[in-house]
């Protein structure tokens, strides 16, 4: 922060808080080059059109040459998007990134001929794909396009769905850059009575301050930004579930959320079960609303009580330096390869720790096949962020093991696993600091942090992929969408979710138009699984089961080479039976009682 409150620069910035991201490219030059040759070699792809169907050895030789050139387009997308992501207002690094998405989208129109031309062979010759030695190397994505052959279309229906899919992305772009880039939040007032440039990066800050007149200002000066562009942050969020409508109807599906989760080999059971078992628990959470009202000795409990501590003597700062420590003592008990994976990441850069003038909020690990993983951060020397960086590392473990061990094709882990490795050493690190920080204070604060974690993790996400189902399935049944009908049914789920105990302000039936994840296509589901899952996974390391803990380095090694479920079952939890969300709410349950105790 500067001295006047103001977000810095990137350029006030010292290099050592920056990720280095010249191992990708040393300059525009570099970069510019191989896009040059990704675009050269376009053409010799479209050469394979119509020649598949002659012999195995040719379809062997296309999927190898694209697997090829997928690398290479990586790489130069990856460094772009990053570049792009610390200042979205720069128009250059903007380009950049959308002539790298013009390309992707040309390469998917001149290869659009190869899944039809390969469904198009008799019936022995696809089964016997599975079987020939020369495939063996694709045999993943050759099973996936066999699985879901009912899902392709034409080769000129699919050619003409590579085309529109830049169009199709508009409103996610235009969310994106509304959201990060364009939209001005208020100074407000903080706890020190300084005024502050109010920002994504700052809000939980703001929230957890001591003084509730600063959190209530806070959250109004916040969500006044969201309101002046409700009818805006409609439209994007409309189109974008009419974008996943569109898709599932043209590929037979009966519904998006059927198409989503088929992509991780899920069904839509799985995804109704976890909705219908945290409602179940949901007696827990509305103790655990209510006992956050009597510890706060508050009439009434609002919205804006959500972030604060219970305990407010435990507040401290936390240097990013003891952050790092922090998190590599928390790991421990994962074994010293993925120590030195954490050491090597903290040594080399691969982290942009501190907030700028139009980065990109939040926080991420990226990367590719040839590069090191990337994080993203808006550091704030608070607890939170500790553990964000544990999360996002655990991410960049999985990605650095994944691609260490496996060839490119089946390196690129399915997203209903990826929240697992983040979601247990943010669970380490907690029962770490439980184990260490052992005053009354510390370890009130420790449970209900968990209790947070459970609330933001498990009843929250779970709350949203409620409301991301309702409203597709609202666009679905060609009901217009409005701003007063998102946020009615927003709120009719915060008061459902948090109970009696707690106030519905106005303000948070807003909340829909600020959540990135909206527009990832059913993502927030799997943050409730994989917390769910870590918390089996993560409960049997910290026993000392070391069987556990090879599965479960196992599990980060195999990237996509098996569906999901079943690389999860293999390390020890069957998410096809509701056994391991009962288990983590019950958890729950026990917290709210420890915590009862406590205060």
């Amino acid at each position: 922060m500067t001295e006047t409150g103001e977000i810095p620069s990137r350029e006030s910035i010292d290099e050592q808080f920056k990720w280095d991201l010249s191992p990708l490219y040393a300059d525009l030059g570099s970069w510019e080059r191989d896009y040059r040759q990704i675009e050269e070699a376009i053409p010799h792809l479209g050469s394979f059109k119509g020649r598949l169907t002659g012999s195995n050895k040719v379809i062997a030789e296309f999927i190898s040459s694209s697997d090829e050139l997928s690398r290479k387009l990586e790489r130069v997308y990856t460094w772009a998007h990053l570049k792009h992501d610390e200042d979205l207002n720069d128009p250059g690094y903007r380009s950049l990134h959308e002539r790298v998405v013009n390309l992707m989208v040309r390469i998917d129109t001149e290869t659009a001929f190869f899944v039809p031309e390969v469904l198009s062979l008799p019936e022995d010759r696809i089964s016997g794909l599975m079987e020939d030695p020369e495939l063996e190397f694709a045999r993943v994505p050759l099973r996936s396009i066999i699985r879901t052959r009912d899902h392709f279309l034409s080769e000129k229906e699919e050619r003409l769905l590579a085309m529109a899919d830049d169009v199709l992305e508009a409103s996610s772009r235009t969310y994106s850059l509304l959201n990060d880039a364009d939209l001005r939040f208020p100074f407000v007032t903080d706890g020190k009575l300084k005024e502050v440039e109010l920002s994504h990066g700052r809000f939980v800050g703001l929230m957890m301050d001591a003084d509730r007149d600063v959190r209530k200002r806070t959250m109004e000066a916040y969500y006044s930004s969201y309101r002046s562009f409700r009818n805006t942050f409609t439209s994007t969020l409309e189109g974008e579930l009419k974008k996943r409508a569109f898709g599932a109807k043209v590929r037979n599906y009966g519904s998006a959320l059927e198409a989503s989760l088929d992509g991780d080999e899920v069904t839509e059971g799985l995804y109704n079960s976890l909705i219908d078992a945290v409602h179940g628990s949901i007696g827990d959470f509305h103790r655990y609303v209510y006992l956050r009202k009597r510890a706060l000795d508050v009439d009434k409990l609002h919205m804006y009580d959500v972030y604060v501590p219970l305990v407010r003597e435990f507040e401290r700062k936390i240097p990013f330096d003891e952050a790092s420590s922090l998190v590599l003592d928390a790991l421990a008990p994962l074994g010293e390869e993925v120590l030195n994976i954490v050491r090597e990441g903290l040594s080399s850069r691969w982290i942009d720790i501190l907030e700028s003038r139009g980065k990109r909020s939040g926080a991420y690990s990226s990367g590719c096949y040839d590069s090191s993983p990337y994080i993203l951060m808006n550091y704030d020397e608070n607890i939170r962020e500790v553990f964000t960086l544990a999360h996002e590392m655990g991410h960049s473990v999985h990605t650095y093991l994944s691609n260490k061990d496996q060839p490119h094709l089946t390196a690129d882990y399915r997203i209903f696993v990826a929240e697992v490795a983040s979601t247990i050493n943010e669970i380490l690190l907690l029962h770490h600091l439980m184990n260490t920080w052992t005053g009354t204070d510390e370890q009130t604060y420790l449970v209900d942090h968990y209790l947070e974690s459970f609330k933001g993790t498990v009843f929250r996400q779970t709350m949203f992929s409620e409301f991301e189902r309702d409203v597709q399935a609202m666009v679905e049944k060609d009901t217009p969408l409005t701003p007063d009908l998102l946020c009615e049914h927003y709120g009719m789920l915060n008061r459902d979710y948090f109970g009696p105990a707690m106030i519905i302000d106005p303000e948070i039936e807003l909340e829909w138009a600020r959540i990135p994840h909206f527009y990832y296509n059913f993502y927030v589901y799997k943050y409730a699984t994989s917390f769910c899952a870590a918390n089996a996974i993560a409960t049997r390391i910290l026993k000392g089961d070391t069987l556990q803990l090879e599965r479960y380095i196992s599990l980060l090694r195999s990237g996509g080479s098996k569906p999901p479920v079943d690389l999860l079952i293999e390390a020890g939890v069957d998410l096809r039976t509701t056994a391991p969300i009962t288990e983590a709410l019950k958890v729950f349950g026990d917290l709210v009682t420890r915590l009862e105790r406590l205060i």
